[in-house]
């Protein structure tokens, strides 16, 4: 650690230091950081702890009193059980000890993530400052901390996976790729590769293995207190209307999926599906054409622009940090080019700072328009500053 990330690192924890003891006083009182989105985890894991339906709205509406919700409805948990083991923790203590330290937890994974990926992509050790400072302004980051939402371990999943398939620790990289299970709406694309990967080279058998068995305990750890937790799943993710919540058919989703179905008569659900139903051949070919030569820490990023552009649904505005990859990808490819990198900074910033601006409106996750403006800022970044102009920024292939 440089002494100016050292310094930076120091500060942080001095404002945390100081916020603390500011908010000490008002430690029971909702009104204070409002839980908001953390109650769904917290909820559901204090329901499986009681053998209670975490998928139920008419379950965790009544806990979610318990908190202070400000909502007529009950914020829902859709995220698959094998995500319970993360949430049960919550339920077993006081929902604000559960809060603090759910906000650490994603904290660090944000934080942590964009130190390897500055290391990953081979940014200036004596800059390494620049990886928290983008981390930090990035609208996502402020959206799923002040949220209380998952997504920090999305981030850390695929950022987890990049760094220990380059260490050559494939099992373990199907351990943290596990973590991208909480939502694999958002990762389809990478899946299929991934699976195309462990076909043609056998290490990454071990990578599908690992993360399988990961995946299999985790689903069975919930079945300890709620055997019934998946056909409950089931149901309340089925096309079905709910009577205690809203289902994720009557959400309005900031992806091109819904843009397509809104636009046809009847909006079918099924028509979200339509962009990745796209996309996903084109990956194919994509890999095809490079299998021999396929590197992880070049081709990632792109992989997870696509995913998130394509995403069926979600892909709110948390879920966005996951885009830090190909962000401190095209930092690191700008870094030698300083009249431009000043130009793209200040334009991240105002991108930034827009995105933030939306807090002060009802529907501030819906930013249609943030995931393609990062898509063309990482093309135009690639054009000025491509990997074969900057040498550095070209990785030994994972």
């Amino acid at each position: 650690m440089t002494r100016r990330t050292g310094l930076l690192v120091l500060a942080l924890l001095a404002a945390l230091a100081a916020l603390g003891a500011l908010f000490a006083p008002h430690y029971g009182n909702a009104e204070v950081l409002r839980p908001f989105d953390y109650m769904q985890y917290w909820s559901a894991g204090r329901a499986v702890l009681t053998g209670q339906n975490p998928y139920d709205g008419g379950v965790l509406y009544p806990l979610q009193q318990e908190i202070g919700t400000r909502w007529a409805d009950p914020v829902m948990m859709w995220n698959p059980p094998w995500t319970l083991p993360l949430t049960l923790p919550l339920g077993m203590m006081h929902w604000r000890t559960g809060q603090l330290l759910w906000f650490a937890l994603n904290f660090c994974a944000v934080a942590g993530s964009a130190l390897l990926l500055w290391r990953i992509f081979t940014g200036p050790r004596e800059r390494t400052w620049l990886a928290l400072t983008l981390a930090l302004g990035f609208a996502p980051t402020l959206f799923l901390l002040l949220l209380g939402q998952i997504s920090g371990l999305l981030l850390l999943g695929i950022v987890g996976f990049l760094w220990a398939s380059r260490q050559r620790r494939f099992a373990l990289a199907g351990t943290l790729a596990a973590l991208t299970a909480i939502k694999p709406h958002l990762f389809v694309p990478f899946a299929l590769v991934l699976i195309l990967e462990a076909i043609h080279k056998s290490h990454y058998r071990r990578t599908i293995l690992a993360g399988g068995i990961t995946l299999a305990v985790c689903s069975v750890v919930p079945l300890a207190w709620n055997p019934d937790v998946w056909n409950q799943y089931r149901e309340a993710t089925g096309a079905g209307a709910a009577t205690s919540h809203n289902t994720i058919h009557e959400w309005v989703h900031p992806t091109l999926g819904y843009a397509i179905r809104h636009a046809l008569p009847g909006e079918p659900f099924r028509a979200q599906f339509l962009p990745l139903l796209v996309v996903l051949p084109l990956v194919v070919l994509h890999w095809y054409r490079l299998r021999a030569t396929w590197n992880w820490t070049i081709e990632l990023p792109r992989v997870i622009l696509v995913s998130l552009l394509a995403a069926p649904y979600g892909a709110w505005g948390f879920d966005l940090v996951v885009l830090l990859v190909p962000v401190v990808q095209a930092a690191v490819w700008l870094l030698p080019y300083r009249v431009l990198a000043i130009r793209f900074a200040v334009a991240f910033g105002v991108l930034n700072l827009l995105a933030l601006l939306t807090l002060l409106s009802e529907n501030s996750m819906t930013n249609f328009w943030y995931a393609p403006a990062i898509a063309l800022g990482y093309l135009a970044a690639g054009a000025c500053g491509s990997p074969r102009s900057n040498p550095r920024s070209i990785a030994v292939p994972a």
